[in-house]
């Protein structure tokens, strides 16, 4: 049966071959003979389209996408795993339902997949539950391309308004079968091409962004930081159509398939190290997509969010566009299309011999553990310097040949301007140091969401009542000028006894959050502890309220209208309250064992100092130089940073923001 298989193979390759298609693309030729058995599969795809010359671009599609091919695979989970997320999209569903004007309700959708995902492991002990390898070329055939090819073409005319410049923007952005790795499914752009088919309607009234926020209001995508450790590898847009919640990656990837299946080019950006912050490696993908010559660049949800200010003002150093053909390296950088770039020469001061005989030589940021990630690569190397091409400004980099411990120069600054500042030795003191923080307290991006947390205790009320109901409480004290992630202590003027005490914030339409909210037993502020129960907006049991009684400033509760009461068997005296915001636990701890570095060719520690104070202080260190805090008694968060000239701590690409409220609108 294999020798038949082979048989026909070859007869239609002599066939074909023989037939005047001397003008194939070498790269067809070469991905048809990779292609195996599946070969005639390919051929077919041809030869529907090689016949009629007013198919000349449809052939030319079905050249780019088998050229293309071989680049391309999948890893398909096994079967028993899909009533898993069968069973968790009716879990989304029953929650969208409980919170029907929630753009992002916080639901129980990914937990529910992990129970049951875990539960189909241990059922199924003996079962191979490898993810299968597929290799686009040789399980793709050939009515799937040719569906795909007549459905990209069908959607792109049906579009009202003119979207691509050219042919090759539909290409590289309307045609492909594929986004990213997701697995293939038969029909998968027809069944998105026909539920999303009221779109050509709406654009005759409305606006492209209009419309595709419209896609988003009714989807409302949840982006979670990472897959399930069951489940590690793409999901199928099946699976992410049920539950829609998945990382950013899946998530991007299906919107854009679904853009695709409409006629909109669309595609993927990413960047794979932000230049601010070490969390998770800072790699992160959203959607962009095409309208005449414009470009729109979106998250990934859960609601439609123009990312053009973002990234115009973040510390991003590279943004790269992925793309269905030839994998590219470098890949294709797209940077100048979001933010301001500059070329730099850096000079060698040190392993300059190393540098001649080199052409690893790079730019690295910050990542944690005093380590570096490769940022960029020199396009050129002359007169003992270094040559890089557009990197975005307003970010510390580190230059580096080989590895990150054989430095050329110091660490800079590359400012909003352009300008190269090195952090280098010049042998000055800088008398006062004051630390406030071992991480930047925002990114750009979550300015808003951070200080609100803050913000949105203000106002909020304290009130003591003997029976739990509103027209019976009274207002103790009221929160204002709050600014400060720490945990505070209030003392009431008048303490009195009272059964309830309630806190409560004022009615924003927004949640708000709290880390912790206790009572004061005593004027020394000992943390009472014998009240019978809490409640959370008037419920008790919550499954989160013990975060706000526990000690760790980790925890929180979050609710929309929040209040606290507490609940005693008799009236009782209490004297105050202490509070703590949401926060990131990276401010100084009292308590915590700290520790200064400078980098002077390697990190250099200034001493270990316990806090006794919100304010850390460092007398008479080196000046002028890059500096990390690290707390030697808990956390991973941490950043570099530099002083100003009155000993304040600075953080590159943060600081300057920190009074500028436009960036609420965010």
């Amino acid at each position: 049966m294999i020798n038949n298989r082979i048989i026909i193979v070859l007869i239609l390759s002599l066939i074909f071959f023989s037939c005047g298609q001397n003008n194939m693309p070498e790269d067809v030729e070469k991905a048809l003979l990779l292609a195996g058995e599946n070969q005639s599969e390919l051929l077919k795809v041809i030869n529907t389209y090689n016949k009629a010359p007013k198919d000349s671009l449809k052939l030319r599609s079905a050249y780019y996408l088998i050229a293309n091919m071989p680049y391309h695979s999948f890893k398909k989970g096994h079967e028993i795993f899909d009533e898993a997320f069968v069973l968790a999209g009716k879990e989304r569903e029953r929650q969208i339902k409980e919170n029907p004007r929630e753009k992002n309700p916080k639901d129980s959708t990914y937990t529910k997949l992990g129970e049951l995902l875990d539960s189909i492991s241990k059922a199924n002990p003996l079962l191979d539950k490898a993810p299968v390898l597929r290799y686009d070329l040789k399980f793709i055939n050939a009515q799937y391309l040719i569906d795909n090819i007549e459905l990209a073409f069908t959607a792109h005319k049906k579009m009202p308004l003119k979207l691509c410049e050219n042919f090759n923007e539909f290409l590289h952005y309307v045609l492909p079968y594929r986004v990213g790795q997701e697995p293939i499914e038969a029909n998968k752009r027809k069944d998105l091409y026909e539920e999303y088919s009221w779109v050509y309607d709406s654009l005759k009234t409305n606006s492209l962004d209009k419309v595709v926020a419209k896609i988003y209001d009714i989807n409302r995508f949840r982006v979670i930081s990472k897959r399930h450790p069951n489940y590690n590898y793409s999901y199928s847009f099946s699976q992410i159509n049920h539950i829609k919640i998945a990382d950013c990656t899946d998530i991007t990837n299906y919107i854009v398939y679904i853009l695709r299946a409409l006629g909109i080019p669309a595609g993927v950006d990413y960047t794979t190290k932000l230049g601010n912050t070490n969390r998770s490696g800072g790699a992160h993908t959203w959607v962009f997509y095409l309208n005449n010559g414009n470009q729109r660049a979106l998250n990934s949800g859960p609601v439609y969010f123009d990312l053009e200010k973002t990234f115009r003002f973040s510390s991003t150093p590279k943004v790269y566009r992925q793309q269905f053909h030839k994998k590219q390296e470098p890949p294709l950088e797209v940077t100048h299309l979001y933010r301001d770039v500059f070329d730099v020469t850096i000079p060698a001061i040190w392993n300059i011999e190393k540098l001649k005989n080199s052409s690893n030589v790079f730019l690295g940021i910050y990542d944690d553990n005093k380590s570096l990630f490769k940022i960029a690569t020199a396009e050129k190397l002359k007169n003992d310097s270094a040559f890089f091409k557009n990197m975005g400004n307003n970010i510390i980099y580190f230059p580096y040949v080989e590895s990150p411990d054989k430095p050329i120069n110091y660490p800079f600054e590359l400012t909003k301007n352009g300008k190269v500042i090195f952090f280098s030795n010049d042998e000055t003191l800088l008398g006062k140091a004051k630390l406030l923080r071992k991480y930047p307290p925002f990114r750009i991006k979550s300015k808003k969401q951070k200080y609100r947390r803050i913000e949105d205790l203000n106002g909020a009320i304290i009130q003591g009542a003997n029976i739990d109901a509103d027209e019976y409480y009274i207002n103790l004290d009221t929160i204002s000028k709050f600014k400060t992630t720490q945990s505070i202590k209030f003392y009431f003027d008048n303490p009195k006894k009272y059964k309830f005490f309630r806190f409560k914030t004022e009615k924003y339409a927004r949640k708000v959050s709290l880390a912790t909210f206790k009572l004061l037993d005593d004027e020394k502020g000992r943390i009472s502890k014998d009240w019978s129960k809490v409640l959370i907006n008037n419920e008790e049991g919550s499954v989160d309220s013990k975060n706000i009684i526990d000690d760790n400033q980790l925890s929180f509760i979050e609710r929309k209208h929040l209040t606290i009461t507490y609940s005693f068997k008799k009236p009782k005296k209490i004297f105050g309250f202490e509070i703590q915001a949401r926060n990131d636990g990276n401010h100084i701890d009292v308590g915590d064992n700290y520790e200064l570095h400078y980098w002077d060719k390697k990190w250099i520690s200034l001493g270990i100092k316990k806090a006794d104070d919100t304010i850390l202080v460092y007398n008479a260190i080196p000046k002028n130089m890059l500096y990390l805090l690290k707390n030697n008694s808990k956390g991973k968060e941490e950043f570099v940073f530099k002083f100003d000239d009155n000993g304040n701590q600075f953080w590159v690409g943060c600081s300057e923001y920190e009074n500028d409220r436009s960036f609420y609108g965010l």
